[in-house]
């Protein structure tokens, strides 16, 4: 009977489609296999566009960092281990500290439960490997694949097509729905001076840490309409109206504002049509690089070994510089105490980011 395998990543957009290359050739490796994915409520619609998914089912977890359980959590588990009871053979906790999965899985008598062997996680699982902090975020869940493969018959020949498939670092399905596509299209119409393939900025990234100036933003716009006669696209998430704002307001209009219009979806066609997208290090700058499209990544806190875009090196660019402290891993309470434009952001200059873009462009 073909397995039945379930992958738990109730993440930030990022972790989850990193979370998807190793997912999907898992999947790959066992045909008739089907693959669900268990994720927050807000990331449903991103794993819902990935042909390689067969289900997403989805949780209201607590947000990120609240102290496991919470009041109301045994109520929540109960409900929904109940609905998953019988239905996998196999569960993959792909992230590393996951106790609220780890408990709805337990609690479903999912036969087969597999997570990173850390404080308070071996109670809920059946089978564990060590966690490589240091590893690719994607490499880190194809060893939980790879352990996964092995619980379910698949030999050493298997193992290295899994491996090769993950590594080669090639595009995942994402199938955009057809009003988004036609969203997208409007844009470029709306936009003729942002060309047939545009140039489009990622400036949020959800950590104000991470994020660089929007009077850098605004001339890099200038420089790259005056370079490349190219207006580039500057979309904007949730809270990001006034962030956009601002960029465009400092590129003296050479940038062109979509605050608030594009979906997860959307996003990806509007990248799918892109020549280069320009971002910071962020789940939205993964989403660019995992549909094919070249990408300049601005790395500051966070190490590039482990959160560098999953694409061949031939596709992407990364800029940071070079400091003592520098990455510090921390998005929370730096070292260097300053939260907002700290030294490692504050010192990536535009005239490397415009370096990095001449060689993709």
């Amino acid at each position: 009977m073909p397995a039945r395998i379930l992958v738990a990543r109730p993440d930030h957009l990022g972790d989850v489609l990193l979370t998807l290359p190793a997912a999907a050739a898992l999947r790959a490796a066992l045909p008739g296999t089907s693959l669900a994915l268990l994720v927050s409520t807000s990331i449903a619609d991103t794993t819902r566009r990935c042909p390689d998914v067969d289900e997403t089912l989805t949780v209201p977890f607590p947000a990120l960092g609240t102290v496991f359980p919470t009041q109301d959590w045994d109520e929540i588990a109960h409900t929904h281990a109940q609905a998953m009871r019988d239905r996998f053979d196999i569960a993959v906790l792909a992230r590393p500290d996951d106790p609220w999965s780890g408990s709805l899985v337990d609690l479903a008598e999912i036969p087969i439960r597999i997570g990173y062997a850390v404080p308070g996680m071996e109670r809920f699982l059946t089978h564990s490997i060590q966690l490589h902090e240091k590893h690719h975020a994607a490499v880190q869940t194809l060893r939980l694949m790879e352990k996964a493969a092995r619980c379910l018959g698949i030999g050493v020949a298997g193992q290295h097509a899994l491996n090769a498939a993950v590594l080669s670092r090639a595009p995942v399905p994402f199938v955009p729905a057809e009003d988004e596509e036609a969203l997208v299209h409007g844009i470029l119409a709306e936009v003729p001076s942002a060309g047939r393939r545009p140039v489009v900025f990622q400036p949020g990234s959800g950590w104000p840490l991470k994020n660089w100036a929007p009077q850098r933003w605004g001339r890099l716009g200038i420089e790259i309409r005056r370079r490349y006669g190219l207006t580039p696209l500057v979309p904007g998430g949730p809270g990001e109206d006034l962030l956009v704002h601002a960029i465009v307001g400092a590129s003296e209009a050479s940038c062109y504002g979509l605050p608030g219009r594009l979906s997860v979806g959307a996003l990806a066609a509007l990248y799918r049509r892109a020549s280069l997208v320009i971002g910071i290090d962020s789940g939205p700058l993964h989403l660019a690089a995992m549909v094919g499209t070249p990408v300049v990544g601005l790395y500051g806190p966070l190490p590039v070994e482990q959160w560098r875009p999953w694409s061949s090196s031939e596709k992407h660019r990364l800029i940071r510089v070079s400091l003592p402290c520098s990455p510090c891993d921390c998005i929370f309470d730096p070292p260097c105490g300053i939260p907002l434009n700290p030294p490692c952001m504050d010192g990536i200059t535009v005239d490397a980011v415009l370096a990095a873009a001449s060689e993709l462009l």
